[in-house]
């Protein structure tokens, strides 16, 4: 019922904030970029790549860890590192693919500088009951029409931020050099294949269980893309408990 009503109260606003005079709201229609930005990830059936991976949160040290990461459309993952059996889904899956498969409303906000790139800024608003993103605010390159900021609120993960950096040299299907993953954690909530499997790191002490803020800052380097990854390969490898 709640995600209903936040919903209906998401659309409200989104009514109100086209409402107004030209002068705030500019007269720019989004779903071109947007389309765009889809075409270029839909053309990203499969990669693997090289990642370091480095997770940020107060009551837990843990090094920086190396591995490599499968993906195969929409949804499949699988990463092979020494320590990390299971990390946040949302923050390894970079495509977004759930916004834009299924309907949605979008509206252009405004323009605004972000870390010196000009972007548009534009809401969107899933209208799809089953969703798990509830409301998304994206920045959006204006001049390489990328990605570059999504600011959201999902059903599984409440709020989470979500910055993309780009290689000097584009590849054709604008896949990041480095993404950093901002959502909310308890020591209760993080998955056991982070907490077990570490040797040197010692866990920090904290008085009570309340949420906190936690950063995963993935660099991703030598993709292979679209070479024909088989679904099997993502099954459970009951050998290592990784994915």
């Amino acid at each position: 019922m709640l995600p209903k009503l936040f919903q209906f109260f998401c659309v409200t606003i989104v009514t109100l904030i086209g409402s107004l005079p030209r002068a705030v709201a500019q007269d720019f229609n989004p779903q071109p970029l947007l389309d765009s930005i889809q075409v270029k990830f839909g053309g990203v059936k499969d990669y693997s790549a090289d990642i370091n991976i480095k997770v940020n949160v107060s009551f837990l040290k843990i090094p920086v860890k190396e591995g490599k990461l499968y993906f195969k459309n929409p949804d499949q993952l699988k990463l092979v590192s020494k320590g990390f059996a299971m990390l946040p889904k949302r923050g390894m899956n970079f495509t977004f693919n759930e916004l834009f498969e299924k309907k949605y409303n979008v509206i252009y906000v405004k323009n605004e500088l972000i870390n010196k790139v000009k972007s548009y800024v534009v809401k969107i608003i899933p209208l799809d009951d089953n969703s798990d993103i509830l409301l998304a605010t994206l920045w959006l390159d204006r001049k390489t029409q990328t990605i570059i900021k999504v600011d959201a609120v999902s059903k599984s993960n409440g709020k989470f931020i979500t910055l993309f950096e780009y290689p000097v040299k584009p590849n054709p299907f604008s896949l990041p050099s480095r993404l950093t993953f901002t959502f909310e954690v308890t020591k209760a909530n993080l998955p056991m294949g982070v907490t077990g499997n570490f040797d040197a790191e010692k866990k920090a002490k904290s008085k009570d269980n309340k949420p906190e803020r936690a950063t995963l800052t993935i660099g991703y380097s030598n993709y292979i893309v679209n070479r024909g990854i088989s679904d099997a390969f993502f099954k459970e490898d009951k050998h290592n408990g990784q994915k």
